[in-house]
């Protein structure tokens, strides 16, 4: 029984000949939609006259004229007419409302693609078919086959059987929800290929076919099905089916969203009022909005973030015109991978992205699937991993449109680096996760975003054009996008008072540190009962600060050597330094403007005597230095490995590549390279002394400054080298302790970076 159904006219001709698009009704269903609506209707209309016990009173059941049989079918039905019965396919059981959803979707899909299903019930090549809903995939099972034939087909499943002789099997499916491993693999791949071969029908239903199927079916099949989003169209008939009265369902758009098949199964019941039907789908998307974390902000709240905010407004303004239908969706700016120190905001600003997704009409905008490398290990071994992997990408094909944010993307390195005995389970996890951003970045709606500390760590094949290809990176706030965030977390609190002295003590924080500190303040003014006040938040961003009068100067003038060389080699654009304590530091110096850097030897030695311009201010004006520039000297010789083995900047053989510019300790082995790096810090250490010797006056009146009022910017810096040159007395105050000529001290004293409590020093001698 190897004859397979003829292709209906209404399909088109399967020669090559002229083809007519299938007609739609005035509800805009399809034929193939309508024949599976028209029998789930008779299902339930069968199933409720036997619970009424109107059974023996009942017409003889009707074979349904099945997928061929569309042709014989009126061409002008009206989808309200209820002027028909028959016989259910599943007696004596009560409508299946996901199974009716599933199959009203599949049968849309071949509907927009009339030559598939030409394909699947002639034999002429597989269907593949992405079904991302694991619980969609599951309806299916039993009635995909019933959309397409007129009669029973003897159909195999090819993950359990193997194809015998052609004349005993009709056709054949294969239904995966993971990918094979192994031998059953192999076996797959061995009967797939001689399943094309027999000229039968041949589906295949999994997530993505292109990750789970055989190589040979993927290359076989012609036309790929994705099915379409659950709607308000399906809620409906799907609700009429199983109750038998039509109603219309008044759902919004982020409510829709947040439902899936399966919540159908909890919502519309055969005893249930269509209306009371539509009441509890509103219930159960309102627990998953509520239940859906959130800090509750829009991209018009989130400051500090230029370039990301840029991305974001053109990925938007790309869903709006593809929701429209005036783009396709490869057109879409639809994958970024934020690049940013902790703490700046990259999940803030993928949460508050997803919130502001669909504009300003939404409240509650498009879901959001948070995953990582490590919430992946949680579940095991290799095998569990790859399956969590997968089950969170097919959630973001399920639900789209939606975005998909992948944290601690650097997790996945470089695999050509990786030299360990886990080198294999680490390339098995970046190339699992390249075939998944492959998958769902092919699929409509979905926005992918990755969030990294280092860039530079990722493996490069997630950066390419395809995958994360906008590469966005998030630095620091400058004092002016550091006020409007205090703002936006201050909300009520503090509105008319000038905050700009926090904000000045500020410098350097990060919208986490802005956070925090809010929350601090507020905790305090709570507990006493009473409203905010300015000081509350000057305490939480400050803290306790016992340091001595001693301490704070040493601070002060290693902080101002930073900012002095600074901008004295690159301009005086977004420089800003503090003495703020934190419990990391003692104060910083940053710059939070974008600098133009041209990558040669010498803007890499500027560099580095910014670095080590800290340290020198302490010697050229306390006559030794502390142990505070730690974290400094780490990073100065990190940059003079990088320019003698991996850059080509300077040392001995500069066209020598000894390995990535990344790795200093490996570069550090080399006795060579040790002894290169000692003359490239101590010239560039000679050079920043130098320049602050000639800059003394100015270097003491940004130090005084810091001591004085604890913040000082690139302007200010640039006016008091500016006042020095013209031997102008600059206009900063005067501590109440001015310093004289450098005096060696005994003991050095503590500075910023240290973690040991400090010891008390003898006051300096003025």
């Amino acid at each position: 029984m190897n004859q397979t159904t003829s292709i209906p006219p209404v399909l088109g001709a399967c020669d090559g000949g002229p083809r007519r698009t299938p007609s739609l009704d005035g509800n805009g269903i399809g034929p193939i939609e309508l024949r599976v609506y028209r029998e789930t209707w008779r299902e339930g209309l069968r199933f409720r006259r036997d619970v009424n016990g109107a059974g023996p009173e009942r017409r003889p059941p009707t074979r349904s004229p099945g997928f061929a049989g569309l042709l014989r079918m009126p061409s002008e039905i009206d989808d309200d007419n209820t002027a028909f019965e028959g016989s259910a396919s599943r007696e004596g059981c009560p409508p299946s409302a996901p199974r009716i959803a599933a199959a009203l979707l599949l049968a849309r899909a071949f509907d927009a693609s009339p030559d598939a299903a030409r394909d699947l019930v002639s034999g002429g090549a597989p269907v593949v078919v992405d079904v991302a809903d694991g619980a969609v995939l599951d309806a299916l099972r039993s009635e995909w086959e019933g959309m397409f034939f007129d009669e029973p087909l003897r159909l195999i499943d090819l993950a359990r059987t193997a194809p015998g002789r052609r004349s005993s099997l009709d056709g054949a499916y294969v239904m995966l929800k993971e990918p094979l491993k192994g031998a059953a693999k192999e076996r797959l791949e061995r009967v797939a290929a001689d399943m094309c071969g027999y000229a039968l029908p041949f589906a295949a239903f999994s997530p993505d076919g292109r990750v789970c199927m055989p190589k040979v079916v993927n290359d076989a099949a012609r036309y790929r099905i994705e099915l379409p989003m659950l709607d308000q169209a399906t809620v409906s008939r799907t609700i009429r089916a199983v109750t038998g009265v039509r109603t219309p369902v008044d759902l919004s758009a982020e409510m829709m969203r947040d439902l899936t098949v399966g919540d159908l199964a909890v919502a519309v019941r055969f005893d249930r009022t269509p209306e009371a039907c539509v009441e509890e789908l509103r219930r159960l998307a309102l627990l998953k909005s509520a239940g859906r974390p959130s800090r509750g902000l829009f991209l018009s709240e989130i400051h500090g973030m230029a370039e990301a905010r840029s991305w974001a407004d053109d990925a938007i303004a790309d869903l709006a015109a593809w929701r429209r239908g005036e783009i396709p969706w490869d057109s879409v700016s639809s994958a970024a991978m934020l690049a940013g120190p902790p703490g700046v905001g990259k999940t803030l600003f993928a949460e508050a992205f997803a919130r502001s997704a669909l504009g300003k009409d939404s409240k509650s905008g498009i879901p959001l699937i948070v995953c990582s490398y490590y919430s992946w290990q949680a579940e095991g071994h290799l095998g569990d991993f790859l399956a969590a992997m997968r089950r969170d990408f097919a959630s973001a094909r399920a639900c789209a449109p939606c975005v998909i944010l992948l944290e601690e993307c650097d997790s996945f390195v470089d695999r050509r680096g990786v030299k360990h005995s886990h080198s294999d389970y680490v390339r098995n996890c970046v190339n699992a996760l390249l075939e998944e951003v492959d998958g769902v970045r092919r699929r409509e709606g979905v926005f992918l975003i990755g969030c990294t500390n280092s860039v530079e760590a990722c493996d490069p094949a997630l950066l390419r054009a395809g995958r994360f290809e906008n590469v966005v990176r998030i630095g620091l706030p400058d004092p002016a996008e550091l006020k409007k965030i205090f703002r936006v977390r201050l909300k009520g609190d503090l509105v008319g008072v000038d905050i700009s002295v926090v904000v000045a003590s500020a410098a350097g924080m990060t919208g986490a540190d802005v956070e925090r500190a809010v929350k601090d303040a507020r905790r305090v003014a709570r507990r006493e009962s009473r409203e905010l006040r300015l000081d509350d938040l000057s305490r939480a961003v400050v803290g306790a600060d016992d340091r001595s009068d001693d301490l704070r100067w040493r601070t002060a003038v290693h902080e101002a050597g930073h900012a002095l060389v600074d901008v004295l080699r690159f301009g005086a654009d977004g420089v800003v330094a503090n003495t703020t304590r934190t419990d990391q530091r003692l104060g910083m110096s940053m710059r939070t403007a974008t600098l133009a850097f041209d990558g040669t030897a010498t803007a890499y030695r500027s560099r580095i005597e910014v670095l080590l311009a800290g340290r020198a201010a302490e010697e050229v004006l306390l006559g030794e230095a502390s142990d505070g520039a730690q974290a400094d000297l780490a990073e100065a010789t990190r940059l003079s490995c990088a320019m003698l083995g991996g850059l080509g900047l300077a040392g001995p053989s500069p066209l020598t590549h000894l390995g990535d510019p990344r790795r200093a300790e490996e570069f550090l082995r080399y006795v060579d390279i040790r002894a290169a790096v000692g003359i490239e810090l101590a010239e560039a250490d000679r050079t920043c002394r130098d320049l602050l010797e000639a800059n003394r006056t100015a270097l003491i009146a940004v130090a005084r400054q810091l001591f004085e009022r604890g913040s000082v910017d690139g302007a200010e810096i640039a006016a008091l080298l500016e006042a020095a040159r013209s031997k102008e007395a600059p206009k900063a105050a005067t501590p109440a302790r001015r310093c004289s000529a450098p005096r060696r001290r005994s003991r050095p004293e503590r500075c910023r970076c240290s973690d040991r409590p400090e010891k008390r020093m003898n006051k300096l001698a003025h």
